[in-house]
């Protein structure tokens, strides 16, 4: 399932097994338009937690990072909404939905046991960290963009290239 919640937009959205698009209006979040859309970075924002952190939010964050879910995939409704071809865009990103979800398991089993041979050897939690974004790094485009990992998302119209680039089998019936 790709789910996601856009902290810079003023909907709840997300695909479900059925293929079909939930959206929800936030009426507490004031409306934005794309001009005034922030963008998001996962690595970066990693990047920057690690090194302004205590030693006690590290701790926290590593923690927090043990168990759990695998990541979901986040998409920017208003980037659809405004692509012009937003049928083409959402089947191409359904069609991705399962491989994200294997991808997205097999980094999670790599997180865990990241966290778990760094802390049997006695890493440092800022050290885990790290070793977590390294991995991260090295994965696919689709998981990077999926989670906005260093780059635009899944549906940010610089990525559609590589959007039709990985979904070479897909025909759009409505086009």
């Amino acid at each position: 399932m790709i789910n996601g919640v856009s902290n810079s937009q003023n909907y709840i959205y997300g695909l479900q097994r059925n293929d079909a698009v939930s959206v929800k209006s936030n009426d507490s979040l004031e409306s934005s338009t794309s001009s005034n859309v922030r963008e998001h970075d996962s690595r970066a924002n990693a990047l920057a937690f690690i090194e302004s952190a205590s030693p006690e939010e590290l701790a926290k964050k590593v923690d927090s990072l043990s168990g759990g879910m695998p990541t979901l995939a986040a998409i920017n409704l208003r980037e659809i909404l405004n692509s012009g071809n937003e049928e083409d865009v959402l089947g191409r990103i359904r069609r991705l939905q399962a491989r994200f979800e294997d991808e997205s398991k097999s980094v999670f089993a790599l997180q865990q046991n990241i966290i778990n041979e760094g802390r049997a050897s006695g890493k440092t939690d800022k050290d885990i960290l790290l070793d977590i974004v390294k991995m991260k790094d090295e994965q696919s485009d689709l998981y990077k963009m999926g989670t906005r990992w260093g780059d635009k998302g899944l549906s940010a119209p610089e990525n559609y290239q590589k959007l039709v680039s990985l979904t070479p089998d897909y025909v759009n019936t409505y086009a």
